[in-house]
């Protein structure tokens, strides 16, 4: 293989290993909210690259906390896995992209909105690290979609809040992110003994749960509209 081809390679591992589809989604949500608030175009690409930055941050820490029980697993599709990233491999550049998440954040944001994006990063961390096999690992994803939205907010406008039909809305979507996220690996998480919320309730009552979880954000973006009609 030749040079260009081998840095091509690890190229697309390290873009792998930030879960990229799940981060690509974050940041296009982010990015296209702050676009719809009302953000200048400079703010808009700020929170691009910050939470690009963010999500790199907690894609890269999770696969290198996680490489041992991931391998035992099986989950082949990870490049810890897959043997094209070694965990210490990741070291430096979740150093880099956690320095840019700092700074970019209070750029795009000022110090509150840019503090709840670090806030949010931060959260995410602590599921990767102490929390995802607990009955708390939905903890993070509420405390990181609620605090999602005043970092949208205040990029857009210093003078703009969330509403709190809006942060309701977003900790419902984040806790059934979560759900969705973790049954798939109900059942090889179980055989290793690890746990976590779904892992807890099973398959059969995470399913339940997401059921009621989708018609509380039906009810709730009913409540978001309705709000945004009211201050017209």
């Amino acid at each position: 293989m030749s040079k260009n081809s081998r840095r091509g390679s690890q190229l697309r591992a390290y873009i792998a290993a930030t879960h990229f589809p799940q981060a690509l989604a974050m940041v296009l949500l982010m990015t296209i909210a702050t676009a719809l608030c009302g953000g200048a175009w400079w703010s808009v690409a700020l929170v691009l690259v910050a939470s690009a930055a963010g999500q790199a941050t907690v894609g890269w820490t999770n696969d290198a906390h996680d490489a041992e029980s991931d391998r035992a697993a099986g989950r082949a599709k990870k490049p810890t896995v897959r043997g094209s990233l070694r965990p210490e491999q990741l070291r430096v550049p979740v150093m880099v992209s956690a320095s840019l998440t700092i700074s970019l954040s209070f750029l795009a944001a000022g110090w509150v909105g840019g503090g709840a994006h670090i806030a949010a990063v931060a959260s995410a961390l602590a599921y990767n690290y102490w929390l995802s096999r607990t009955l708390w690992s939905w903890l993070p994803y509420a405390v990181s979609f609620a605090l999602m939205t005043v970092f949208i907010a205040q990029a857009a406008s210093p003078m703009l809040w969330p509403t709190w039909p809006v942060i309701c809305l977003s900790v419902l979507v984040g806790v059934t992110a979560h759900l969705f996220n973790a049954m798939p690996d109900i059942e090889s998480d179980r055989r290793m003994g690890l746990g976590g919320l779904a892992v807890s309730l099973g398959k059969g009552r995470s399913i339940a749960l997401v059921v009621v979880l989708m018609a509380l954000i039906a009810a709730s973006l009913a409540w978001v509209v309705a709000d945004v009609v009211a201050s017209m």
